[in-house]
């Protein structure tokens, strides 16, 4: 059980107790003010009364904290969940963004170019002078992805796929996958928003990976 998940326990278990003595003392204030009120006895009536109000005051305040607690729980599901699905994402589109990279890899003439194109990309990104060698085989990538205008790959669908790849596979990857399978399941994989820029270079490799392997 983990930290979170034990302390959620124990505040649910003190609000259960809390919750139960103060019915428990609401009951026995009810039935002595129906005593006094039988009797005639006002002062003690009235006391009786007050006290009545209080425990009621006190039963608003564990619901509210009680509702607050609920919502500090919803709220850790929900990071939960993303994170699961976080992970989920990159241990399933990790490979297949690693594919995709071999193949441009191939297409751009080996591996010297690509190496050109990455240390390009890095020093792009760092607003850093590009080198002769790295500005040409940048240009040369752009060529490249112009031949296949239609698909839609960018610099930018690039560089996110190249996160995607080199994103740490923490979950099982799914060897059955089929790169169909993968492309079809993509549209309605569930991902936390900060995720979703990386589903259309995701579905451009797809179909730019279709394309090169039948040419």
């Amino acid at each position: 059980m983990t930290m979170k998940a034990s302390s959620t326990s124990q505040m649910q278990n003190v609000f259960k107790e809390k919750i139960e003595a103060l019915k428990e003392e609401t009951s026995n204030l009810i039935e002595e003010i129906a005593g006094y009120a039988g009797d005639g006895n006002t002062n003690e009536f009235l006391r009786s009364l007050g006290n009545l109000e209080s425990k009621l005051m006190d039963i608003y305040k564990t619901m509210d904290s009680l509702s607050n607690r609920v919502d500090e729980v919803e709220k850790e599901l929900k990071e939960l969940k993303d994170q699961v699905n976080y992970m989920k994402f990159f241990s399933d589109y990790r490979d297949w963004a690693s594919i995709f990279i071999q193949m441009l890899t191939k297409k751009l003439g080996g591996v010297d170019n690509w190496h050109g194109v990455e240390m390009g990309l890095h020093y792009h990104n760092l607003n850093e002078p590009l080198t002769k060698k790295e500005s040409g085989c940048v240009e040369r990538l752009m060529n490249l992805l112009k031949d296949d205008e239609d698909i839609g790959l960018s610099l930018t669908d690039i560089k996110l796929l190249l996160e995607v790849r080199d994103t740490s596979n923490i979950l099982i990857h799914k060897k059955n996958q089929t790169s169909r399978d993968a492309e079809m399941e993509l549209g309605t994989y569930p991902v936390p928003d900060d995720l979703k820029i990386y589903k259309p270079p995701l579905k451009k490799a797809f179909k730019a990976m279709s394309r090169w392997r039948s040419s």
